[in-house]
């Protein structure tokens, strides 16, 4: 191989990951962006600051708890602000999943203080340019008093002897 043909595929090569790289640096952004509001509004949630809670959510909010019926819009913000007073010492907001396509993604995380622990996926969408919460579905944010703690494993088959 010449050095002239060599030279040219370097810098196609070069040029290549140029390309290639926005997408990757986008993305990582977009899931340290992510991770970040949903901190956020871990924080608002333990200080108990509604305002700061509600600039987390879309206007069009849906909260889906296991103990009740799905909650939209004003409801579903005015029963976050409710959950504010039921919990006890400081909420972890663990992430174990966040995948995005496009100006939509999901993550899926682990939810825990004194009286609550559960898990929670959230659907969250890119809303002038920041991520906000639009859908999010718990088993223990809303009533945390009629839960057991997560199972490490499904028992979906076992024997009922």
């Amino acid at each position: 191989m010449s050095v002239k043909v060599a030279r040219l595929l370097l810098i196609a090569w070069l040029v290549s990951a140029c390309v290639a790289s926005p997408a990757f640096a986008t993305e990582s952004a977009d899931r340290a962006a992510i991770e970040a509001a949903a901190q956020a509004w871990a924080k608002a949630f333990n200080a108990r600051d509604a305002n700061a809670l509600l600039t987390v959510a879309t206007d069009d909010l849906v909260l889906i708890d296991g103990s009740s019926a799905p909650t939209t819009g004003a409801r579903a913000r005015d029963a976050w602000k409710k959950a504010l007073g039921s919990g006890q010492g400081q909420l972890t907001n663990v992430s174990k999943e966040i995948g995005i396509a496009g100006d939509v993604a999901w993550r899926i995380a682990v939810l825990k203080d004194a009286a609550r622990r559960g898990s929670v996926m959230e659907i969250w969408k890119r809303v002038g340019g920041e991520w906000k919460i639009h859908r999010q579905m718990s088993s223990s944010l809303l009533s945390p008093s009629n839960l057991l703690p997560t199972p490490t494993e499904p028992v979906l088959d076992r024997p009922a002897n």
